[in-house]
């Protein structure tokens, strides 16, 4: 099954959280790295996410982000965090999941702009707290600090198995 979804994808070397995703994130190979602003959803026609998604970009201005810091969510992923520029992503993620993208907003769970990292649950299904805290020194050697212009909106398609496809990058003014 193809899912539709909406992310950015930051313009500037990510060597450094590629180094990591690669040790820690499975899902790696799937999606580059990115912040999702609405997640996969199925049973919404491509055509009117396109059009949505274009009209709530063509009232969004770019901003400047700043991606820094790690936090370790509530399921058991580490997160590079957005330091500068949350608001602004909040803001637009709340104006995405508006009109035909409403009834598939996720209240229950807090929404945390970031970059994954890795997650940290064996197949038994426990939090692998060695392997976190491994990865946690090594990203906290790395000293990541990444200034980006989040000047784009990007509708991807994918299975979760294979790599994710960009449909159509939107611009931000």
């Amino acid at each position: 099954m193809q899912n539709l979804a909406a992310v950015y994808f930051p313009r500037v070397s990510l060597e450094k959280i590629n180094v990591l995703r690669q040790k820690y994130d499975p899902g790696w190979k799937i999606i580059n790295p990115h912040i999702t602003l609405v997640f996969p959803v199925s049973d919404v026609s491509e055509e009117q996410l396109l059009k949505h998604i274009e009209t709530i970009t063509q009232e969004v201005k770019s901003f400047p982000i700043i991606l820094s810091g790690l936090m370790k969510s509530f399921d058991d992923y580490l997160f590079l965090q957005v330091k500068d520029g949350n608001k602004e992503i909040i803001n637009l993620r709340d104006k995405l999941y508006s009109g035909i993208f409403a009834p598939y907003v996720q209240t229950d769970i807090p929404f945390v702009p970031h970059i994954t990292l890795g997650y940290f649950r064996t197949v038994d299904n426990e939090f692998d707290k060695e392997l976190y805290n491994k990865a946690c020194l090594e990203a906290e050697d790395m000293d990541i600090n990444i200034h980006d212009c989040f000047d784009n909106v990007a509708f991807i398609k994918g299975d979760g198995l294979s790599p994710a496809r960009i449909i159509k990058t939107f611009s931000l003014e």
